[in-house]
């Protein structure tokens, strides 16, 4: 991929982001990420597409505001119940949502049992990373996790980007794909 047709796929990337306010820091984010992945010698387009969108949506991330979600009285209350060690939910919270809430906790109440919780960046991909990332990486080995995570993660890769990325095949990517949603299927 040539130079102009590098800045030309990075003003489309950014244009997509609707982000009028970091538009040019956008561009340069994008092909900074494309020039950097071109030098260390993967000079495919679609990978250098892929990690031009990532650099892009890592620079909105650190550019958004704090936001704060403050957590729900059922939730707060069944963390407390978790923290004192009770075995079952409090009645206003289904058996399997308190397991879930109990799992992606793992031990650690401190945050939910706040008045609120402060992240910084895309609070949506913190929270999946953070909860549901932790549960699937004991879950998983390896390269399923980093294809889970590509796949499934806030990229949300097809599974061609996906194997592009990793360098292997699609056919790989299908049989971990398969893999990943048995496990998937056995947490609910």
């Amino acid at each position: 991929m040539e130079l102009e047709e590098k800045i030309k796929t990075c003003r489309k990337l950014a244009r997509s982001f609707r982000r009028s306010d970091l538009y040019e820091d956008l561009v340069s984010e994008g092909l900074l990420a494309m020039l950097e992945t071109d030098d260390r010698g993967n000079n495919h387009p679609e990978t250098l597409v892929i990690n031009a969108k990532k650099k892009m949506q890592d620079f909105i991330s650190l550019r958004q505001g704090p936001l704060t979600i403050p957590p729900s009285d059922k939730t707060r209350d069944n963390a407390r119940a978790i923290r004192k060690g009770q075995e079952g939910p409090l009645d206003h919270m289904a058996n399997n949502t308190y397991g879930n809430l109990r799992h992606a906790l793992e031990g650690s109440t401190e945050l939910i049992e706040g008045s609120e919780g402060s992240y910084e960046g895309a609070t949506e991909e913190m929270i999946w990373v953070n909860q549901i990332g932790n549960i699937m990486k004991a879950k998983l080995k390896g390269r399923d996790y980093q294809i889970f995570l590509l796949r499934y993660g806030p990229e949300g890769l097809t599974a061609k980007e996906v194997a592009t990325a990793l360098k292997i095949s699609p056919r790989a990517v299908q049989y971990a794909d398969q893999r990943i949603k048995r496990k998937l299927a056995m947490l609910k």
